[in-house]
């Protein structure tokens, strides 16, 4: 039988994942609805490219091949002047598509692989049935962004576990050197 504490943190958690939904919800709506205004709001369409480039860099050694990689195909200026322009088509959006999800497989844990290559086959196939821009860019950037989130969720349960593991002893701490 559940304490009352348990039934507690039950509720909590929940609350928490009916919130976060109604969250990305509410998000991929107004994105959407700023993509088809005319003209699209693509300050906004900018940033969410600027930010999985950066979320895609952040756990990366400045200079490395990789990282190195990802900023010089993740132009963001390049990025910024072909939307406004019109020059962003089906070609580099495919392109874009593939690139991004990629990377989330060679930066992420293997056992989410499916799952993002399902994310990246849910935007091929709505380009493939001709969905409109405006419903093509949220679905990209909810799918990138929840693939790009594993990556760092991952990469950061493994360190709190590497953390408790050294504060309980089970394996030894590193000396620093000066």
């Amino acid at each position: 039988m559940e304490s009352r504490e348990e039934k507690m943190k039950k509720i909590q958690e929940q609350l928490h994942k009916q919130i976060e939904y109604t969250y990305k919800q509410v998000w991929c709506d107004l994105l959407h609805d700023r993509v088809k205004q005319t003209p699209p709001d693509f300050d906004w369409i900018v940033r969410l490219y600027k930010e999985i480039r950066y979320k895609l860099t952040y756990f990366l050694k400045l200079g490395s091949p990789a990282r190195v990689e990802i900023e010089e195909g993740m132009d963001v200026e390049l990025f910024d002047q072909m939307i406004r322009n019109g020059a962003f088509q089906g070609p580099e959006f495919v392109a874009l598509v593939n690139f991004v999800f990629d990377k989330c497989l060679m930066l992420g844990s293997p056992g989410r692989d499916k799952d993002v290559e399902n994310f990246r086959k849910e935007v091929m196939t709505a380009l493939q049935n001709k969905a409109t821009f405006a419903e093509l860019v949220p679905l990209f950037f909810k799918n990138a962004n929840t693939a790009v989130d594993w990556i760092h969720e991952d990469l950061f349960g493994v360190k709190n576990n590497i953390e408790r593991l050294i504060r309980e002893g089970i394996i030894p701490q590193k000396n620093k050197k000066n």
